[in-house]
C-alpha cells in the first residue's frame, strides 16, 4: 500500500509504538482512566436518568426510526443490548470510548502540532483526569456519545488538513453522519467539513466530489428522517422538536412584554389566547416557573405549549402522542417566529444575551443533582436494564452532586483563556512563527468555537452537559495558546547580551 493511501502516516504509528513519551503518556493514562472509573462505579451504582432517559429507552426497546431526539443514541443502546442489557457495561463503553477519543486526539496533536514535552503533559493531566467525563458517561443521555463522535469528527478534520486521503475522508464522512443522528447539535458540523475539504490540495472537480462524499450520510439521514416522519406522522419535517424549541426560546422572551390582545394571525389566535391567559397566571407569582431560561416552556403540562397539544386533542384517544407531538410542530416555530418579530429587541434582551451568558458558565441542570432528585426510575429502564426493583441509590442520601459545582466557572475561564490568548498569540506574531499547517488549525479551533457559540446561543438553553465538546477543544488550546504567549514573553524579557567593541590597545 502506497503512502498516500495510508489512513495516517506510518511516521505517526511508529512514534505511537517506538516513542518512550508517547508509551508513558497512554500507560498512565489508561490506568488512571481505569481507578476512577472504578470509583465512580462504587460511589454509582446505578447510572443517572434524566427525563430524556426513558425516551431513549424505549425508542430502543420499540427499535423506531423517527422519535423526539435523533435516534442515534437509541440505536446504540440497541447494539450494546445485544451484547449486554447491564447499566455497568453501558456506563464502562461509554466512558472509555469518550477516552479514546480524546487520547486520539491528544497523539494527534502531539504529532501534527508538536508543542513541548511538559505542555503536552499538562493538557494530558488536565483532560484525562478530569473527572467531569465520569458524570457524563454515567447518565442513560446522548452526552457522552455526542462528546466521542465530535472528537473524532475534529480530529479526523485535523488529518485531512494535514495529508487528504479519500480513507480518511469516508471514514470522516461516516462520522459525521453518525454524530449527525445523535445530536441536532451537530447542524452546523458540515458547514465546516466543506470549508476544510475547499481549501485542501486538489482541482475544483476533486473538492465537488469530496464534498458530496461527505454529504452522503448526511444528506440520507434528513431525507430519510423527513419522508418516515412525513409517512408515519403526516408532517414533512426533519425534526419536529425546531418547532417546539422556537415557540419555547420566544415565550421566554414574551413572558416580559406587555401581552398583544389584536391583530393576532388567525392561526395563532387560540394558541395565543392561551398564552396571554398564561402569562397573566404568572405575573401574580412571587417566584416564577419561568425565571431562568430551561425547559419549562417545552415540559411543563401547565404551559402553554403542552396545555394546546392537550385542548386541540381533548376529543381524540386513538392518535399516538409521538404523532400529536409531531403535528403541532410547525404552528409552533410559526408562532414563535412570530412573536420574536414582533420583539426582536425584547428577544435579545431576555433570551439571546442569558443564553450567551449560559454559554460562559452554563448551569450545571441534571448534572448537579442525581436522578433529578428522585429514588426510584420509571418502568422502563427497570425492564430494559432487568432491576429487581425501581429504587437506585448512590453513595449518599443528599442528592446533590457537589463536585459538579465548579466546572461552570472552570469553562467561564477557559473560554476566557481562550480568548485572550489567541489575542496574545496575534500580537506576539505568532502566526508568522508557526508552520502554515499549524496556522490552518488555529483557525479552524476559531472558526469552531465561533460556530459553537452561535449555534449553541441561537438554538436553546445552555447548560453545561452540551458543552462537554467545546470544553475539551478549548481547553486543550487554551492551554497551547498560553504556552505560546508565555514563552514568547521570556524570550522577549531576556537582555540582550552586548557585543563589546574591541579595545584599540590590545
Amino acid at each position: 500500500m502506497s503512502k498516500a493511501t495510508q489512513l495516517f502516516p506510518l511516521d505517526f504509528l511508529k512514534k505511537m509504538q517506538l516513542d518512550s513519551e508517547s508509551k508513558w503518556l497512554l500507560l498512565t493514562s489508561s490506568l488512571s482512566s481505569i481507578i476512577t472509573l472504578v470509583l465512580i462505579l462504587r460511589l454509582y451504582p446505578y447510572p443517572n436518568f434524566l427525563p430524556d432517559s426513558y425516551s431513549y429507552i424505549d425508542a430502543a426497546h420499540n427499535n423506531v426510526n423517527i422519535n423526539m431526539w435523533p435516534v442515534g443514541y437509541s440505536k446504540f443502546l440497541r447494539f450494546i443490548s445485544v451484547f449486554n442489557r447491564s447499566d455497568t457495561a453501558l456506563v464502562i463503553i461509554q466512558y472509555f470510548l469518550l477516552q479514546f477519543s480524546i487520547l486520539f486526539l491528544l497523539f494527534t496533536i502531539k504529532y501534527l502540532l508538536q508543542p513541548g514535552k511538559w505542555l503536552m503533559r499538562i493538557i494530558f493531566a488536565l483532560l484525562i483526569l478530569n473527572p467531569l467525563w465520569l458524570y457524563i458517561a454515567n447518565f442513560v443521555s446522548s452526552d457522552a456519545l455526542f462528546t466521542t463522535f465530535s472528537l473524532l469528527w475534529l480530529t479526523s478534520l485535523f488529518w485531512l488538513l494535514y495529508q487528504f486521503n479519500y480513507k480518511m475522508l469516508i471514514l470522516h464522512a461516516l462520522v459525521l453522519g453518525f454524530v449527525f443522528s445523535v445530536r441536532y447539535n451537530a447542524l452546523y458540523y458540515p458547514f465546516i467539513s466543506m470549508l476544510v475539504i475547499l481549501v485542501t490540495q486538489g482541482g475544483w472537480k476533486a473538492k465537488v466530489l469530496r464534498i458530496a462524499i461527505v454529504l452522503l450520510p448526511v444528506t440520507w439521514f434528513i431525507l430519510y428522517t423527513t419522508m418516515t416522519f412525513k409517512e408515519r406522522m403526516g408532517v414533512a419535517t426533519f425534526s419536529p422538536f425546531g418547532g417546539w424549541q422556537m415557540g419555547s426560546n420566544a415565550l421566554f422572551m414574551y413572558a416580559h412584554v406587555p401581552p398583544q390582545r389584536d391583530n393576532v394571525p388567525k392561526q395563532f389566535v387560540t394558541l395565543h389566547n392561551i398564552t396571554v391567559k398564561h402569562m397573566d397566571s404568572l405575573n401574580k407569582l412571587q417566584q416564577r416557573p419561568d425565571g431562568e431560561l430551561g425547559i419549562y416552556y417545552l415540559w411543563d403540562e401547565k404551559a402553554p405549549l403542552k396545555l394546546y397539544l392537550e385542548q386541540k386533542y381533548r376529543k381524540d384517544s386513538t392518535t399516538p402522542y409521538l404523532k400529536r407531538w409531531a403535528s403541532v410542530s410547525p404552528l409552533y416555530g410559526q408562532y414563535g417566529a412570530w412573536l420574536i418579530k414582533q420583539h426582536p429587541a425584547a428577544y435579545l434582551k431576555y433570551y439571546i444575551w442569558p443564553n450567551f451568558i449560559n454559554y460562559y458558565s452554563p448551569p450545571t441542570e441534571f448534572l448537579g443533582i442525581y436522578n433529578m432528585g428522585s429514588d426510584t426510575v420509571d418502568q422502563g429502564a427497570v425492564d430494559w436494564f432487568g432491576y429487581k426493583s425501581n429504587k437506585v441509590h448512590h453513595f449518599s442520601k443528599n442528592k446533590i452532586i457537589i463536585l459538579t459545582s465548579v466546572f461552570p466557572l472552570l469553562l467561564a475561564m477557559i473560554n476566557v483563556i481562550f480568548f485572550f490568548g489567541f489575542i496574545g498569540f496575534i500580537v506576539l506574531g505568532g502566526f508568522s512563527k508557526v508552520s502554515p499547517y499549524y496556522r490552518k488549525v488555529l483557525w479552524l479551533m476559531v472558526l469552531i468555537w465561533l460556530g459553537n457559540l452561535a449555534f449553541s446561543v441561537l438554538a436553546s438553553p445552555i447548560v453545561l452537559r452540551y458543552q462537554a465538546f467545546p470544553f475539551i477543544f478549548t481547553l486543550t488550546f487554551a492551554v497551547l495558546l498560553i504556552g505560546f504567549v508565555i514563552q514568547e514573553s521570556r524570550q522577549e524579557s531576556k537582555p540582550i547580551a552586548e557585543n563589546p567593541l574591541p579595545d584599540p590597545a590590545v
